[in-house]
């Protein structure tokens, strides 16, 4: 058998990777790492196990792999859109719509996520997905703080602010990516409503209150 590949694709190496990635990415998505067997990837794409080991060294490595394929470059916008923006409420905006546009593409990567964050807890992963949670929080959080470091922001540190922001997005980016036609509802309106939420409250008394469309 040729050696497994040891390191994450930057991008699919042909069409049977890309095909057995995709496969994997649909049925993580709907049944979750756990109840995802080997037998359904290969069957699902269509080649045989020892083409899978060619790829990959296992299930867990095809998740990590299917995980960074949709992952490492979304960040990598992310950051780059965050560079050129300035000021903290534009920048918060850029965050919640690219996190928008980005599972409004491809559903199934908020669904992967939801199953394997808030399903069975699964110990082989966990070092892995708390990297890739890192990852993404670590870049909120720099927000935050540099936006407590402006003035801009107030009534808390980088990491509870970070903590309530990510938890207003991906509420809406879970749910509504379930919801059929998910381009039609996680919209940069919707977006930019969460943004002025989180930073100017409802309550009555600090003025009009935010209006948040409803997506349901």
């Amino acid at each position: 058998m040729p050696p497994a590949i040891s390191e994450p694709p930057v991008a699919t190496k042909n069409e049977t990777e890309e095909r057995l990635l995709d496969a994997a990415l649909t049925l993580f998505a709907a049944k979750g790492f756990a109840a995802t067997s080997v037998r359904e990837i290969i069957e699902a794409v269509g080649v045989t196990r020892p083409v899978l080991y060619y790829y990959c060294e296992g299930k867990q490595d095809l998740f990590e792999r299917v995980v960074r394929w949709k992952h490492d470059d979304a960040y990598e916008q992310l950051a780059g859109s965050l560079t050129a923006t300035k000021g903290t409420t534009n920048r918060l905006r850029a965050i919640i719509r690219g996190t928008f546009a980005f599972c409004a593409n491809d559903p199934r990567v908020p669904q992967l996520m939801f199953q394997t964050t808030f399903g069975p807890v699964v110990s082989e992963l966990s070092e892995f997905l708390q990297e890739i949670a890192e990852r993404r929080f670590a870049i909120v959080a720099d927000v935050m703080r540099e936006g407590l470091a402006a003035g801009e922001l107030q009534g808390g540190n980088e990491t509870a602010l970070a903590l309530l922001f990510c938890s207003l997005m991906d509420y809406h980016a879970n749910l509504l990516s379930r919801f059929p036609d998910p381009q039609r509802r996680l919209t940069p309106e919707l977006a930019d409503a969460l943004v002025n939420a989180f930073l100017n409250g409802v309550a009555t008394e600090r003025g009009a209150t935010p209006q948040i469309p409803m997506s349901f």
